[in-house]
């Protein structure tokens, strides 16, 4: 009986050890990943600042809309490849107040790229392709929805490269700015891909489909 007793105690006390050197590493490699996560914003806020500050300096001075646009694309396809990033992140942990905080402070700056973007005046020489979609627990059914988009976009994007310029946005992370832009292009059902501030896209779509928009 003796020993019964002491082989239950030892495996007790080797289950919470496992158990919490679980919990530990759990805590250590969330504070990883959101710690990458935010050297990739902190370098984005960075760019989209100097981005700003470069189209100031723009329409002061009369650039050419090919040296405005060239740095908008540049920075349009580093924040869609920190997307990707993003969206592998998210799949790989679950949602926790700082990464929600985190993914809300990108989601302002992509906003920001998206008024830059519409504010230059030069939009016409490349499609804006800005894709507003459902972040915090979306449904079975709208999570299938966004990963059928996402998948199509993304297709798009590797066919049409510097052409396209792709804003994946959060739309309900508390961007303020984004409420405003919505309600200025109506866009009220989502998820939604919006084109070049005139078309909008709210049901699953093909390749073609969206070919035949952005080469009128």
């Amino acid at each position: 009986m003796f020993g019964n007793k002491h082989s239950f105690w030892e495996a007790l006390l080797m289950a919470l050890v496992i158990f919490w050197t679980g919990i530990i590493l759990g805590i250590f490699f969330e504070n990883a990943r959101a710690d990458r996560l935010r050297n990739y914003y902190l370098d984005s806020e960075t760019e989209i600042f100097d981005l700003n500050m470069q189209s100031l300096i723009s329409s002061k001075d009369g650039l050419s809309c090919g040296d405005i646009m060239e740095q908008n694309v540049f920075f349009a396809d580093k924040i869609y490849d920190e997307a990707k990033k993003l969206e592998k992140y998210d799949s790989s942990t679950k949602i926790t107040s700082e990464v929600f905080n985190l993914h809300r402070r990108y989601d302002l700056l992509r906003t920001m790229l998206w008024n830059n973007l519409i504010s230059s005046n030069c939009s016409d020489s490349v499609n804006i392709i800005i894709y507003l979609y459902e972040y915090d627990e979306p449904s079975i059914d709208l999570q299938a929805r966004q990963i059928t988009l996402s998948r199509v976009l993304l297709d798009l994007k590797e066919k049409y490269k510097d052409e396209i310029i792709l804003i994946p946005i959060a739309h309900d992370t508390g961007v303020k700015s984004l409420e405003l832009l919505r309600k200025k292009y109506e866009l009220n059902n989502l998820p939604v891909i919006f084109i070049n501030q005139k078309y909008k896209i709210e049901e699953l779509a093909s390749l073609e489909d969206l070919e035949k928009i952005i080469q009128r």
